[in-house]
């Protein structure tokens, strides 16, 4: 019987702020594939296994980078595959759906407050988005699914090959 091996992940050092938007979306992608468990007995050994890697892949960029933020912290070397980057992918798309959502909702805001509360979450996900297709330039293999200018790469563009779960916060 062989047994399936894992891709090798690749060392990326990241810087502290870089660091919480990975532990923040590496979290999202723990979130958004919890579900398959409940019917993980009637999957098939494959299946399985492909969860697994999931989870592993995960877990792994947690315990590199730490499980709670860390202002005194220096760069770390991250490590991520290739399966890692495709679920990142998917939460990059995600908060570039979310924002466009939100700009309906502000549109909408009835007080100053709200208002204030939707741009603050707006940049923050404009913030976390960019700094995922950084992390994809630099392992080559582009996080936001699409190459191209900067204007390019604030748009979402859904990864052709990956159905894009509902985004999760």
């Amino acid at each position: 019987m062989s047994t399936q091996q894992r891709n090798h992940a690749c060392l990326v050092a990241v810087d502290p702020s870089t660091a919480d938007v990975l532990r923040h979306q590496t979290l999202v992608v723990l979130e958004a594939n919890h579900y398959f468990f409940e019917e993980l007995p009637q999957f098939s050994p494959e299946a399985q296994h492909a969860l697994s890697v999931i989870y592993r892949d995960a877990f792994a960029v947690l315990d590199a980078i730490g499980w709670s933020p860390d202002a005194s912290a220096g760069p770390v070397d991250v490590p991520l595959t290739d399966g890692h980057i495709d679920q990142l992918r998917r939460c990059r798309f995600d908060l570039g759906v979310t924002n466009i959502n939100r700009l309906d909702l502000l549109d909408a805001a009835t007080t100053e407050e709200q208002a204030a509360s939707i741009r603050a979450a707006i940049d923050a996900d404009r913030t976390a988005a960019q700094t995922l297709d950084l992390q994809g330039e630099r392992q080559r293999s582009p996080i936001h699914g699409r190459s191209g200018s900067r204007s390019d790469r604030d748009r979402p563009t859904k990864p052709p090959d990956l159905p894009c779960p509902a985004a999760h916060r």
